[in-house]
């Protein structure tokens, strides 16, 4: 009987969580075929510029902004909105930017951002030239397969007939496998023998233009890899190459790995957080518990050297404050509380992962950043002045780092403090008992149910840096302005100019 009101009350109380608008399954339910490439830009550029009006010179300076609007709207309703842009076909009423299913919010920006600087008009052969025009026409798996083959062949090339090393040369099974759409990466996989790392030609390690030019492919391909969802292939892929050549020529692709990873990851927490307090819904599900987090083998492939630790820390620690930043402007101006830095559960949860489950070298070199003292402010009106940000009216980047480290800051503290608690309860070792108890003494026990989240020195410290950070916000001269001194956003990022000036309370309809 307890179980039957045990089931009836837990479906009771998952039926009386909201649906978030990053649940689209409206629209796909309503329109199942998702509009092509060809028809979204139709749209975008007939709404956000008029069927009539005619287009700019070819080449001039209106022309490359308006391509430039086009492009990266098109883009965000085919890739980052959950319907696909489903909703430009005048029967929806648009939730464009709450219905980002690509989360963190910046990391569509990112992806949009890394394709734009490789794929240009000015291409340095032709074979680079066509991979662009795929790209740019949407073929994305046709220009990622196009792309491997090209620094294979470059590869092959420069070996001059010599037999490749190993790990250049792939076994059937391993081309079967890239056929089908796998970069297998394991750092712990030594080889030894006659097809060991040791025997066969590297160009990659003789020619320093070899590996400049089949580096840069490669990080092509790992932001197209990142467009379609395939992040791990991404990572696995900059880790191989990584391994390939010499050391002083890892840096761009471990940092380039630790950034793709670190957003991977953020996405999952993201999804976990948003399972906890919304309605569930397949594709959420998927994100949160069927792809792998993949910071840990980052750091377990650049764990030789502590520089590269060093550098793909900052880098995900980077990512991590421009993106609490953003998140909390995301529900400033458009009301998206699933990312809300203070009402989510995504810091909380993403803190406690940096904490327990990377590596112990990685959170040292993290919670240094986390407690850095604050940037410090343009003294002078010379310093002010070089600061764009702040002549342009926007919020500067020192109070940006100020913002973003306190709400980590807090969470942070705030994560020690329970944990504290339980442990003086006892809840803790209760928790460790009875998981021993069902699994027998040999059962482990991750250090996350445990372990302290700090030491006293190390809580003293982040108490300490927290106060000063928001005594910094505090005093900023525009703190009762929203971020970046906007006064708030209407959803429907394709709307005509006419229906963009409508009120910020009112959502065009598409």
């Amino acid at each position: 009987m307890k179980s039957f009101f045990s089931r009836v009350v837990n479906a009771w109380k998952t039926q009386r969580l909201p649906r978030s608008e990053v649940d689209c399954s409206d629209f796909v339910r309503a329109r199942p075929a998702a509009p092509g490439v060809v028809r979204l830009r139709q749209v975008v550029q007939e709404r956000r510029f008029g069927a009539a009006e005619a287009p700019p010179a070819a080449g001039s300076a209106a022309a490359l902004r308006r391509e430039a609007e086009v492009r990266g709207t098109v883009f965000d309703l085919q890739y980052r909105c959950g319907g696909a842009g489903r909703c430009v076909e005048n029967d929806y009423r648009c939730r464009f930017p709450c219905c980002f299913a690509m989360r963190p919010v910046t990391k569509g920006a990112e992806v949009l951002a890394e394709r734009l600087a490789y794929e240009v008009d000015d291409a340095p052969t032709p074979q680079i030239r066509a991979l662009v025009r795929l790209a740019r026409e949407e073929q994305l798996e046709a220009a990622i397969a196009g792309i491997q083959q090209l620094a294979s062949a470059e590869i092959r090339a420069a070996a001059g007939g010599r037999v490749l090393l190993a790990a250049l040369q792939p076994t059937q099974a391993q081309q079967q496998a890239q056929q089908l759409g796998v970069d297998d990466f394991n750092p712990a996989a030594a080889k030894y023998g006659a097809t060991s790392a040791a025997e066969g030609a590297n160009p990659l390690a003789e020619s320093e233009s070899l590996r400049g030019e089949v580096a840069a492919l490669y990080l092509w391909r790992a932001a197209l890899l990142v467009n379609v969802r395939a992040d791990e292939r991404a990572v696995n892929s900059l880790l191989n190459l990584a391994a390939l050549v010499p050391e002083e020529s890892r840096e761009r692709l471990y940092t380039a790995a630790a950034a793709w990873a670190a957003l991977n990851d953020m996405e999952i927490v993201y999804y976990r957080s948003l399972l906890q307090q919304y309605e569930a819904f397949p594709a959420a599900q998927a994100f949160a518990h069927e792809r792998p987090l993949l910071l840990r083998r980052v750091f377990e492939a650049c764990g030789e050297s502590a520089y590269f630790v060093a550098c793909a820390t900052h880098v995900v620690f980077a990512k991590e404050v421009t993106a609490t930043v953003s998140r909390a402007q995301g529900a400033q101006m458009y009301g998206d509380l699933t990312e809300d830095p203070m009402r989510s559960m995504c810091l909380p949860l993403a803190m406690r992962y940096y904490r327990f489950h990377v590596s112990d070298a990685f959170w040292e070199q993290f919670m240094q950043l986390l407690c850095m003292p604050p940037v410090p402010a343009p003294a002078t009106a010379e310093e002010r002045a070089r600061d764009r940000a702040e002549q342009l009216g926007l919020t500067p980047n020192y109070m940006l780092d100020a913002i973003g480290r306190s709400m980590m800051l807090h969470h942070l503290v705030m994560l020690h403090e329970a944990r504290e608690r339980d442990i003086a309860s006892g809840a803790v070792a209760e928790a460790v008992g009875q998981t021993k108890a069902e699994g027998g003494e040999a059962a482990g026990v991750h250090p996350s149910r445990y372990e302290r989240v700090l030491s006293e020195r190390e809580r003293g410290v982040a108490v300490a840096r927290l106060r000063e950070l928001l005594a910094l916000a505090r005093s900023y001269q525009h703190q009762e302005k929203p971020l970046d001194d906007v006064d708030g956003g209407a959803k429907g990022r394709i709307a005509p100019e006419a229906e963009a000036a409508a009120p910020a309370g009112t959502a065009p309809t598409h």
